[in-house]
């Protein structure tokens, strides 16, 4: 018996393909219709009620507010463009990427999120940055920093400090100053890289 349903199976195998596979049914949208089956007259078809004043008023109001936040944020980004060439001419051999990529590390450490960096705090960031001075050096450097003496350094002291923290050879930077700029390039380069190019660098 059992191999009669066997072979009978194996049979009907040959005229239906499992799993049986169902043609879609397509069904028109029940928002295009009306309840006795009418097609539904579209937008366009239908005739425009006209704006009331009210309409008019509130219409005029969204469009100004969208004006003004588009305004505010064209400004905004243009005070940004306007701090960041402002610090560039304070410390000249510093460009744009070296300020941005010090500002996020700033932001990073502030562990108090106060806008300011206690000496552990300045270590690691210039530990992150691979730079190997003593901790006496570092010690040093960050006292003369602290301008009141209230053990942190805000975010101008600390710029000042690291451009200054080694002195320049005949006009060019050395030292931390210039391992900043490198450290910078570094990143601007790989994040220009696609991931099929990190990927052959090694970098994941």
């Amino acid at each position: 018996m059992g191999h009669y349903i066997s072979a009978l199976v194996s049979s009907l195998g040959r005229f239906f393909e499992y799993p049986v596979k169902r043609k879609p049914i397509c069904f028109y949208r029940q928002e295009d219709f009306t309840a006795t089956g009418e097609p539904q007259r579209k937008t366009s078809d239908v005739h425009k009620v006209p704006m009331t004043d009210y309409d008019k008023l509130v219409d005029q109001f969204y469009k100004r507010l969208a004006e003004q936040r588009q305004y505010n944020q064209e400004m905004k980004e243009q005070d940004r463009r306007w701090s960041m060439q402002k610090v560039v001419r304070r410390f000249p051999g510093w460009n744009e990427v070296t300020i941005a990529n010090l500002h996020s590390l700033f932001l990073l450490f502030d562990n108090q999120s106060n806008g300011m960096l206690g000496f552990d705090d300045f270590c690691a960031v210039l530990e992150s940055l691979g730079d190997e001075t003593s901790m006496e050096s570092r010690r040093e450097k960050f006292i003369e920093a602290d301008s009141d003496n209230d053990s942190w350094i805000t975010y101008d002291e600390f710029l000042s400090l690291v451009y200054n923290f080694s002195p320049q050879e005949k006009g060019e930077l050395t030292g931390l100053a210039r391992l900043c700029n490198e450290v910078a390039d570094n990143i601007q380069f790989v994040s220009n890289l696609t991931v099929g190019e990190q990927l052959e660098y090694g970098l994941f």
